[in-house]
């Protein structure tokens, strides 16, 4: 499947500090397909994640910690790159 943005909240407010936000994303995707690339292409996501910013992912076969690695909002292409993410059990 593919992001499904209304499933995309952040779970922080330091918009205006240098501090990491913390985001939720929920999804009947399962982790391999998450970690694919450009599965997290997204003008939404792109304006909204930062460099370091945290993403707490619970998918259809396990829950696990992302930071946002890359995030380029270039007009026309944007790109979010995610770390491997770490299982949390």
């Amino acid at each position: 499947m593919a992001l499904t943005t209304d499933s995309f909240v952040p779970l922080s407010a330091q918009a205006n500090s240098d501090a990491p936000r913390m985001f939720s994303y929920g999804t009947a995707d399962a982790i391999a397909t998450v970690e694919t690339a450009n599965y997290f292409d997204n003008s939404i996501i792109a304006g909204q994640a930062a460099v370091g910013d945290v993403l707490l992912a619970y998918m259809s076969d396990g829950t696990k910690l992302y930071n946002f690695t890359t995030v380029d909002n270039t007009a026309g292409a944007p790109n979010v790159v995610i770390s491997t993410g770490t299982a949390i059990a």
